[in-house]
């Protein structure tokens, strides 16, 4: 955030991004210098290892699993739901 003018050079931004984890592309806007409040770049990393960093958007992350789009608290793999056609082959 608030990152000065003169290190929104491509280089030097991959090697920023590199702190967090593997840079692999930075977005149009970004490269054509549309200066907007933030660099957009994506950052392969691990999201299990905690990092001080801003994010304009995360999705959530199971920690159970190791899958990004649902929480723990909705895991199937923890939370087993019982099959609908079971329950009524049962009645």
């Amino acid at each position: 955030m608030d990152l000065p003018q003169e290190y929104w050079l491509p280089q030097t931004l991959m090697e920023i991004a590199n702190g967090v984890g593997t840079p692999l592309l930075i977005d149009e806007a970004t490269k054509k210098h549309a200066f907007g409040q933030y660099a957009h770049i994506l950052v392969d990393m691990c999201l299990s290892k905690l990092v001080d960093v801003v994010y304009a958007r995360l999705l959530e992350f199971c920690s159970n699993c190791f899958t990004i789009g649902h929480s723990v608290a909705l895991c199937n793999k923890l939370h087993l739901k019982p099959k609908e056609h079971l329950i009524s082959a049962r009645k």
